[in-house]
């Protein structure tokens, strides 16, 4: 039994890695096997590496995000700069102080963005990175000019890639790997993959096919990871992973002809923040979002608000959906929820209220809002209690 639950444990995070990890390999079968590539081939990937970007920075724009907006920057970034050396001089262009140092801070630079919550695009921090960002090579460049590189010059053993830089790669795979693994994060696998395709890309830069088309992976993973970031926005709740309020009303119209819909909502959740903090009120939120799910593994779940769940109950009727909905409230109710750095178990208490679809009901919306507006009435005057419609 232990070793299946080992492997049921195991198969989702060789699931997640599955994409970036096959766009990975195709990039060093394609290296390795077909020799140099034409400068036909070459050029299309040139051009679509530049045409992804520009797509995922129009994205990144659109929903107006800047996480993986500058891991396209950097990728970009690195990619044109290491062309321009190569074409000021090609036979020696690893030996530039400018090109040791792009080497050097192309990790670092990545390293942060990694580390930086997720955040709207048009900030003032964010226009305070990029001026970091600018000032960084601007300085770099002035170094190169008095013929000194931020890094330890190449070696015989690694001429494209210096101890500085290998390090600097070596820390940031790494880190996101470690992070991968305890998190579970498809995104993350994508970084790693991109973050390693990059390092690749480098290594191999003496070669126009394999400075191209290990790029153009890293491209891919982190378009990759751009597109499931953008679905998770759209269709699940970042801090559960529940099904979020847009999915609701995209599921809404392909419902059962019979359901019900309840809705638990968590007792006093302002004050979990005033009194514990943010943080707090997000790990609690987490551990009931958990409490539910596993009392309701087969029914889909939404978190609609804050302190919200809906619960849609197909085929169940008005009781038995109130029956079940009691047996949440029971299973919280009885919970002593732990979250650190408290040593003290917490109490915590939810109120919930259920509906069944009438005929006249035009969707379940309304629905919704019936079972809304009783449990908004009966937490006027109590709490931890389950309501019908």
């Amino acid at each position: 039994m232990q070793k299946l639950a080992q492997i049921e444990q195991t198969l989702p995070l060789i699931g997640n890695m599955l994409l970036p990890a096959f766009i990975f390999a195709a990039a060093l079968l394609g290296f390795y096997y077909s020799g140099a590539f034409s400068s036909t081939t070459t050029h299309i990937l040139h051009i679509g590496i530049y045409l992804l970007s520009v797509g995922c920075t129009l994205a990144q724009i659109y929903f107006n995000r800047s996480k993986l907006l500058f891991a396209f920057f950097i990728v970009l970034l690195a990619y044109t700069l290491i062309n321009l050396f190569k074409h000021l001089n090609p036979e020696t262009y690893f030996a530039m102080p400018a090109y040791i140092s792009l080497s050097t801070l192309i990790p670092l630079n990545l390293l942060l963005f990694y580390f930086l919550p997720p955040r709207p695009l048009f900030s003032k921090i964010n226009l305070r990175l990029l001026l970091i960002v600018f000032l960084q090579y601007a300085a770099a460049e002035l170094l190169a000019r008095q013929n000194t590189a931020l890094g330890v010059p190449a070696t015989e053993f690694l001429p494209t890639l210096n101890w500085a830089a290998l390090g600097g790669f070596m820390l940031l795979c790494g880190i996101i790997l470690v992070n991968a693994v305890r998190t579970g994060s498809i995104s993350n696998y994508h970084c790693f993959f991109a973050s390693l395709s990059l390092m690749l890309a480098f290594y191999y830069s003496p070669t126009a096919s394999g400075l191209t088309i290990f790029t153009f992976a890293a491209v891919l993973c982190l378009l990759s990871a751009l597109a499931q970031t953008t679905y998770n926005d759209i269709y699940k709740d970042p801090l559960t992973q529940l099904n979020s309020r847009n999915s609701f009303i995209i599921h809404s119209k392909n419902l059962p002809f019979k359901y019900s819909i309840g809705i638990v909502s968590i007792d006093d959740y302002d004050k979990l923040r005033d009194n514990f903090g943010r943080r707090a009120q997000n790990v609690l939120t987490k551990l009931i979002a958990e409490r539910i799910s596993e009392l309701e593994k087969d029914e889909l779940i939404y978190r609609y608000g804050a302190d919200e769940f809906v619960i849609v109950f197909k085929t169940a009727d008005r009781n038995e959906s109130f029956e079940r909905l009691e047996t949440i409230r029971r299973a919280v109710a009885s919970a002593s929820f732990e979250y650190r750095p408290r040593r003290k178990p917490l109490k915590l208490t939810v109120s919930a209220a259920v509906s069944e679809k009438k005929r006249s009901d035009a969707n379940a919306v309304e629905v919704l809002i019936r079972a809304a507006k009783v449990l908004q009435k009966t937490r006027a005057f109590s709490h931890n209690v389950t309501s019908k419609a």
